[in-house]
């Protein structure tokens, strides 16, 4: 029962950070990111949220500073909206996988036989 119970919290936590970001954090660092995933810990204390970006970020460390810069700002947002006892503290990490994703089908565009 607890792991649907962790489930939900997950996903829950995913669509309203993903909200918080896209419509209320005006930090010009973290236009177009999306957020990937939420690792929520067994204790529900640390959040990690994965992001990824499909832009060419050439400075993903302002993009990470941003993201850590608006952390209490997404946490206090997030108080407005989740009703949990304890609010987990955020911790994010970037996740390359849509990146990859994109650049693998690129290659396999590349590959596929023209029709003449």
């Amino acid at each position: 029962m607890s792991g649907h119970r962790h489930e939900r919290a997950e996903s829950l936590l995913l669509q309203e950070i993903a909200l918080i970001i896209g419509r209320k954090v005006s930090d010009p660092r973290v236009q177009g990111v999306s957020i990937v995933a939420v690792d929520l810990s067994p204790d529900f204390r640390l959040a990690r949220v994965f992001y990824s970006t499909m832009f060419d970020q050439t400075d993903m460390d302002a993009l990470q500073k941003g993201l850590d810069h608006a952390k209490p700002f997404i946490r206090n947002e997030l108080k407005k909206v989740v009703q949990m006892r304890i609010l987990p503290e955020l911790a994010f990490f970037y996740d390359p996988s849509i990146k990859r994703g994109d650049e693998m089908l690129g290659l396999l565009r590349k590959l596929a036989p023209k029709d003449g």
